[in-house]
C-alpha cells in the first residue's frame, strides 16, 4: 500500500513538472513572439520612415510634366518623321505595268552579269590586260634547299650523324 502511495505521489509530481515545463514552453515561446513582432515594427518604422523621406523628393506634378514633355517630343519626332517621309514631284498617274517591266528589264541585266564576268571585271576593248599566264603545277624547288624526310622535317648530313 505504502509503496502504492509513493508511487501516485511521484507521478503526481512528474505531472506537475510536465504541467511546469508545458507552462515555461509556452511562456518563451509567447515571450519570442512578442520579439519577433517588436523586430517587425521596428522594420516598418524605419521603411516608413524611408519612404516617406523618398516621397519628399518625387512629385507628382513634375511626374505629369514629364509625362507631358515627353508626349509633345514623340509628337514632335513623328511630326519630322512625316516630313522627311514626302514625297516630292512623283505623278498621282503612276503606270504600275510600266514599272514592272523596269523591273523585269533590270533583273535580267542582273541574271545577264552573274551568268558572266561582270561588266566591272572585263578588260577595256581598246588596251586589252597583258597579264602572265598564271603558273600550273608544282614550282621546282631551289637547289639551296635542304632535303625533308617523311615527315617533312630536314634531313640531317650524313657527316654529323655519329655511329
Amino acid at each position: 500500500m505504502r509503496v502504492l502511495k509513493q508511487r501516485r505521489m511521484y507521478e503526481g509530481q512528474r505531472d506537475m513538472l510536465y504541467n511546469q515545463t508545458y507552462n515555461l514552453d509556452q511562456v518563451a515561446f509567447a515571450a519570442e513572439g512578442l520579439k519577433d513582432a517588436q523586430q517587425t515594427m521596428t522594420a516598418m518604422k524605419a521603411a516608413n520612415k524611408e519612404l516617406k523621406g523618398m516621397m519628399k523628393t518625387v512629385k507628382l506634378e513634375d511626374i505629369d510634366s514629364m509625362q507631358d514633355e515627353m508626349m509633345d517630343l514623340m509628337d514632335v519626332s513623328n511630326e519630322i518623321q512625316e516630313t522627311l517621309g514626302r514625297s516630292y514631284n512623283v505623278p498621282d498617274d503612276i503606270d504600275e505595268e510600266e514599272l514592272m517591266g523596269e523591273l523585269d528589264a533590270l533583273e535580267a541585266d542582273m541574271d545577264f552579269e552573274s551568268e558572266s564576268v561582270p561588266s566591272y571585271l572585263q578588260p577595256d576593248q581598246e588596251s586589252e590586260l597583258n597579264l602572265p599566264a598564271a603558273p600550273t603545277g608544282h614550282a621546282a624547288a631551289p637547289p639551296h634547299q635542304q632535303q625533308e624526310d617523311e615527315l617533312g622535317l630536314p634531313t640531317v648530313p650524313q657527316a654529323s650523324i655519329r655511329t
